[in-house]
C-alpha cells in the first residue's frame, strides 16, 4: 500500500499542534529572559468554567499548571548556581573586609529589573541609595539583572529620587560576568536572585544583603524555595526591613541590623476634617490578583459577604494593579482604579474610612503604615511578625484569614463609627512617633560602619 501523501493543509495543522512539555521547557530555557522574581505566579492559570451550583453562571477557576513551574524552576536552577570554590573565595572576601569601617565612597547595588519605582520594595532600595548620595556623598552604581537596556530604569530612579540622577546604571544580563564590573567599597544585593552575582563578586570590600521579606515563601517548597533560602547562608551582613526580618536573617547568617520603615509625611497625612461620621462607609481594598502573598482570593470572598450585608451603604474601591472585577466575581462589589500615581494613592486613602490589606509573609507591608498615616482604620490578618507595629483593637483590627471572619471584622468597623474614630486617633498618634527615614538610615550606618 502506497504511503499517503501529506497535503499542505496537513503540514500546517501538524505545525500548529501544541508543543509537548519537553519542547516547551526546551524553548523556554533557550530564550534569554529577565530572571523571574515570582515563579509561583506562573504555576496557576485562570480557566473559564461553569460552576455546578451556579444556575449557569460562568466563573473563572484557578488551574494548576505544573509544566509552567517546572520550566521556571529549571531556568532558575540553570542560572543560579555556585561551586565550592565560589564559596571559599566569597568567605575569604568577607574575612578580609570584616574590619572595613569606611569611608564608603562607592556602592554597587544588584537589583532586579523594575517597571515602576514607587512599589514598596524597589522604592525603599532607591530611597536608601538616595540617602547614601545625599548624606554621605556615595556614588551609586546599579547593576540591573537580566536586561541589556537600563535607560528606562535610570530615568525612573531619577524621577523618584533626583539625587540619583548622576548614578550609573549598567546591564547585567545572564551572559555578562561580574568580573566586568568595577571594584566598589560595598556591594549590596536586594533580592535572592541578586545574591548570586554578589556571591561571585570579590572586588567589593564588604557585602551586604538588603532583605525586605522572607523570599523563599514566594514559592512552593521545592527547587526555587531551596535556591532562595540558601542565599541567607552566604554570610553577608544584613540590612533588614523590620525587626522580625532581622531575627529571621540572623538564624541563617549571623549579623544583621534592622530599620523601621516609615512613610513620606508630605504625601501620607490625614484629611483636615472629620470623616468617621454618618452611616455610609468607603472601604479601600488592596487587591492584586497577581500578588500571591496578599491573599486576594480570600479577601475577594469576604468582600462579597460584606457587600451582600450592607449593599449601597458601603462603597468598595481597589487600587494597586490592573485587573477586571468581573473576572473574579466582583462586578458590582469592587470598583478597581488600577495602578495610581504615588500621590493620588494617598489622596484616595484620605477619602476612605477602612483599609483592608492582607499579607501572608513575614514583612508587615507598607500599606498599613500608609493607611494609618492617612487616618484609615486598618483591617489585616493577625501575625506575630506584625506586632512590632500593629496592635489589635488599639491601632487596627486583626482578622483571621478566612472570608467570614474578615467580613465580620469589617462589619464591626462599618457599624461602629465611635470605634473607627478611636482606632484612627490611636493610629495617627503612633504614626506621629515613627522615626523619619534619614534617622533610621543614620542608625543603620552607625551600626554597620561606626558612623
Amino acid at each position: 500500500m502506497a504511503k499517503p501523501t501529506r497535503t499542505r493543509k496537513a503540514v500546517r495543522q501538524r505545525r500548529a499542534r501544541p508543543a509537548t512539555t519537553k519542547t516547551r521547557v526546551k524553548k523556554t530555557l533557550a530564550k534569554p529572559k529577565i530572571p523571574r522574581r515570582n515563579a509561583v505566579r506562573r504555576m496557576f492559570h485562570l480557566r473559564r468554567v461553569q460552576a455546578p451550583d451556579s444556575g449557569g453562571e460562568v466563573v473563572r477557576t484557578i488551574v494548576r499548571d505544573v509544566d509552567r513551574y517546572a520550566a521556571d524552576a529549571l531556568y532558575f536552577a540553570r542560572h543560579f548556581d555556585f561551586t565550592g570554590r565560589d564559596l571559599e573565595e566569597n568567605f575569604a572576601t568577607l574575612r578580609a573586609g570584616a574590619g572595613f569601617r569606611g569611608p564608603v565612597r562607592t556602592a554597587l547595588w544588584f537589583v532586579p529589573h523594575f517597571l515602576y519605582p514607587y512599589y514598596g520594595g524597589i522604592h525603599t532600595i532607591l530611597r536608601f541609595a538616595d540617602y547614601l548620595a545625599r548624606r554621605h556623598g556615595v556614588r551609586n552604581t546599579f547593576a540591573v539583572q537580566g536586561v541589556y537596556d537600563v535607560r528606562e530604569n535610570a530615568r525612573m530612579a531619577a524621577e523618584a529620587f533626583p539625587a540619583l540622577a548622576d548614578s550609573r546604571f549598567v546591564p547585567l544580563p545572564e551572559d555578562r560576568l561580574v568580573d566586568s564590573l568595577e571594584p566598589h567599597d560595598v556591594g549590596i544585593c536586594t533580592a535572592w536572585q541578586t545574591a548570586y552575582p554578589l556571591l561571585k563578586d570579590n572586588r567589593v570590600r564588604r557585602k551586604l544583603y538588603f532583605m525586605q521579606d522572607f523570599e523563599p515563601l514566594f514559592y512552593p517548597a521545592g527547587s526555587v524555595y531551596g535556591l532562595a533560602e540558601e542565599t541567607y547562608r552566604f554570610g553577608f551582613d544584613g540590612i533588614c526591613n523590620t525587626p522580625p526580618l532581622q531575627a529571621l536573617y540572623e538564624r541563617y547568617s549571623g549579623r544583621a541590623v534592622a530599620f523601621r520603615p516609615s512613610v513620606d509625611r508630605d504625601v501620607f497625612y490625614p484629611p483636615a476634617g472629620e470623616r468617621h461620621l454618618g452611616t455610609n462607609v468607603r472601604l479601600f481594598f488592596y487587591g492584586r490578583p497577581f500578588g500571591i502573598r496578599n491573599g486576594f482570593e480570600t479577601a475577594a470572598e469576604a468582600l462579597k459577604i460584606v457587600k451582600r450585608r450592607f449593599g449601597g451603604a458601603i462603597e468598595i474601591v481597589s487600587a494597586g494593579g490592573d485587573w477586571n472585577p468581573a473576572d473574579y466575581g466582583l462586578e458590582g462589589v469592587v470598583t478597581n482604579l488600577g495602578r495610581l500615581p504615588y500621590r493620588r494613592t494617598a489622596d484616595l486613602f484620605r477619602t476612605c474610612h477602612i483599609g483592608l490589606t492582607l499579607m501572608m509573609t513575614p514583612h508587615t507591608s507598607y500599606l498599613p503604615l500608609e493607611l494609618m498615616a492617612c487616618g484609615c482604620v486598618v483591617v489585616t490578618n493577625g501575625s506575630p511578625w506584625k506586632e512590632w507595629l500593629l496592635k489589635d483593637g488599639s491601632n487596627c483590627l486583626f482578622a483571621q484569614p478566612v472570608p467570614s471572619r474578615i467580613a465580620e471584622t469589617v462589619a464591626r468597623a462599618v457599624e461602629n463609627p465611635d470605634l473607627r474614630r478611636e482606632l484612627s486617633r490611636r493610629a495617627l498618634e503612633d504614626a506621629a512617633a515613627w522615626p523619619d527615614w534619614d534617622a533610621e538610615f543614620d542608625r543603620v550606618m552607625g551600626e554597620l560602619f561606626g558612623k
